[in-house]
């Protein structure tokens, strides 16, 4: 337990001040010891940049789409999705990781 004797409250107060440069291990501009940090997050790598994999990744996707569903707001069918193509997937691909690396949805979405 940390006392003063005195009850002077900038003594109290220097008292602290030691107690928790000890418990932080911070002594007059010393190294401190690194440590690894852990957080609850999964690490997940960005998007294949491989055209190949990233065909079958996005065209995999987009064949699981159930056809004759109704379009959400956009009116993109699954079906207009379906036959976009090629081009479709490397222009999803593009959307995919300007949203990876931005960390944002667009704010139409």
């Amino acid at each position: 337990m940390i006392r003063n004797e005195g009850g002077d409250p900038t003594k109290i107060i220097d008292v602290w001040k030691s107690y928790f440069e000890q418990l932080t291990n911070v002594h007059n501009g010393e190294q401190t010891e690194e440590f690894e940090i852990y957080t609850a997050e999964p690490w997940i790598p960005e998007p294949s940049e491989v055209e190949v994999e990233v065909e079958v990744e996005v065209e995999t996707s987009i064949k699981k789409l159930k056809n004759f569903k109704t379009p959400a707001i956009d009116n993109i069918s699954a079906e207009l999705i379906k036959a976009g193509g090629t081009a479709l997937i490397k222009e999803l691909h593009k959307l995919i990781n300007a949203i990876w690396i931005k960390q944002k949805l667009p704010k139409e979405w």
